[in-house]
């Protein structure tokens, strides 16, 4: 009744018992049907709060960019003060100004030179949209469309707090899971 029959006893499985089973996943990304090991939030934490950026600046949106790296907005309370000149030694690409088909596909080698996980924030409408100048037959119509962002900052130019949120944005994204690592 339920076991194999012409087995020892020792060998019998009772084949009534189906071994468990897990729910599926839910494949949109940020949503888990099944719980997060602490060891992985606390990867997402760190991973949060120790952004390197790069600063890649292209046009008028820059000024805005050095502004908000200042002592008045000090951006050192949200782990992102260390700016470095590689993008071997980064995750965060800062893409400030205006993308022309020129220096599209160096942006696209500055992104695949960066190590995993690696994030992208947008400033400004020029890497945004084109800005003002997205008409010209030299103006790409957006940084998304070389590489995939992840924080849009609005603007022309943006403020540096606009600046400071969008980092604030992301970090708050990579620690729920929004953003895939």
């Amino acid at each position: 009744m339920g076991l194999e029959p012409g087995a020892p006893a020792s060998l019998r499985v009772d084949i009534r018992k189906q071994p468990p089973t897990l729910p599926a996943r839910d494949p949109r990304p940020g949503t888990a049907a099944l719980q997060e090991s602490p060891m992985r939030r606390m990867i997402r934490y760190c991973t949060a709060h120790s952004l390197w950026p790069l600063m890649l600046g292209l046009d008028y949106c820059t000024l805005e960019l050095y502004g908000a790296l200042g002592p008045h907005f000090d951006q050192a309370r949200f782990g992102a003060e260390v700016y470095r000149p590689s993008p071997r030694q980064v995750d965060v690409l800062l893409v400030a100004g205006v993308v022309t088909r020129k220096m599209g596909p160096v942006i696209r080698r500055l992104f695949e030179a960066m190590a995993e996980p690696r994030f992208v924030i947008a400033v400004g409408a020029g890497a945004i949209s084109g800005g003002p100048f997205a008409d010209s037959y030299a103006v790409e119509g957006g940084v998304d469309r070389i590489v995939p962002v992840d924080v849009y900052v609005p603007g022309d130019p943006p403020r540096p707090e606009a600046i400071i949120d969008a980092v604030r944005l992301l970090t708050a994204r990579i620690t729920s899971g929004e953003v895939q690592m």
